[in-house]
């Protein structure tokens, strides 16, 4: 048995650091950043339209009423995720956000850089005056040091 020999495990969430991030593959980065926000990371990576994950708010009613016979299924909730491995994320990646916003029709979004230039905050605020939706800008730093709590509500 592997175990007795002790190689029949996995260690999982290792310590990570800004470094450590700025150097893993794309699509490693990616899983990251979307398991980290607690979302699901999308299955297909290539051609995601730009959706690198989801992530499904949690209901209000702890008992959610059922469908009733003949009535159209409620369309599930979700927030798309954007993740980009680059020092700063600029005006065209919020420029691009915003279309997968408008195209799934989502109130919110969430954005993961390892930082964003100033017009890539202010377009974040132009987008919410025009069309109030949320895009929340967030860094790999503020993942890593759990300050994410308060931004996710």
């Amino acid at each position: 048995m592997l175990w007795r020999a002790g190689r029949g495990f996995v260690v999982r969430d290792l310590p990570w650091t800004v470094e450590k991030l700025r150097i893993l593959p794309p699509f490693e980065f990616e899983n990251w950043a979307v398991i980290a926000l607690g979302g699901i990371p999308n299955k297909v990576q290539v051609g995601d339209m730009g959706i690198d994950g989801r992530i499904f708010p949690v209901s209000a009613s702890a008992t959610p009423r059922k469908k009733q016979e003949g009535e159209l299924s409620l369309q599930e909730r979700w927030y798309p995720i954007q993740v980009k491995q680059k020092d700063k994320a600029g005006r065209p990646d919020i420029d691009a956000f915003e279309a997968v916003m408008m195209r799934e029709d989502c109130e919110k979004g969430f954005f993961i850089s390892f930082d964003f230039s100033s017009d890539a905050l202010t377009e974040i605020d132009a987008f919410f005056k025009r069309s109030h939706k949320v895009i929340v800008p967030l860094t790999v730093q503020e993942i890593l040091d759990e300050q994410i709590a308060k931004k996710l509500v």
